[in-house]
């Protein structure tokens, strides 16, 4: 079964415009299956964690944050996903650090040292940034919409290829694994190499 994903979303809680319930709704209407919440750790209203819980919706619901990790460029943000056993560091939208490919290669790296990275995406607010989608990374990359508002849902996306077991961990285990695709808006298909093996890209 695939299972259609989003990994990267703000809501009221911090600097998005919509309720998570109103995000939770969106990503329903556009056909997902599971969903995770990762306000900003700066900018988190103390209720956030409680209006989680609240959210009543059909998807997988998962609770994250996206971190503000200190490093020599200054900052940069890591999107932290977490099940009940499996969690997932993400590297999030390296082209707004304003750094070479080179130089963002050793932030990974440096990152890395602090948080046990899994991915990096590929994508800036949903839009494919294939400078980044490269083997010298060597890190599964992810696309996700970094949505803040309504129209910000549905740019970017991954599919997962799940088995009969469809737990939030199994998912998070699964997209560890690799078994997935990363899926844009408006593109042709293409193939992406990473760590490992070939990852399929669709887009449509």
């Amino acid at each position: 079964m695939i299972l259609k994903g989003q990994l990267h979303t703000h809501t009221s809680m911090s600097d998005g415009k919509l309720t998570p319930q109103e995000v939770a709704n969106e990503y329903s209407r556009l056909g997902f299956h599971f969903l995770a919440f990762t306000d900003h750790d700066h900018l988190l209203r103390p209720s956030y964690w409680d209006e989680i819980q609240k959210v009543r919706s059909n998807l997988f619901i998962f609770s994250g944050i996206e971190l503000t990790v200190h490093c020599s460029k200054g900052y940069v943000h890591v999107n932290k996903i977490e099940a009940r056993d499996e969690i997932i560091h993400i590297f999030n939208h390296p082209a707004d650090c304003d750094l070479t490919v080179r130089e963002t290669i050793g932030c990974v790296k440096e990152v890395a040292e602090k948080y046990p990275i899994d991915a990096i995406e590929i994508t800036n607010h949903g839009f494919y940034t294939p400078q980044f989608d490269i083997l010298e990374i060597p890190y599964l990359k992810i696309a996700a919409d970094d949505s803040h508002n309504r129209m910000g849902c549905g740019r970017g996306w991954i599919e997962v290829e799940m088995g009969n077991d469809i737990t939030h961990d199994t998912i998070l285990k699964t997209i560890k694994s690799g078994k997935y695709r990363n899926c844009f808006t408006g593109k042709k298909s293409q193939k992406n190499n990473i760590t490992g093996g070939t990852q399929d890209l669709r887009f449509s």
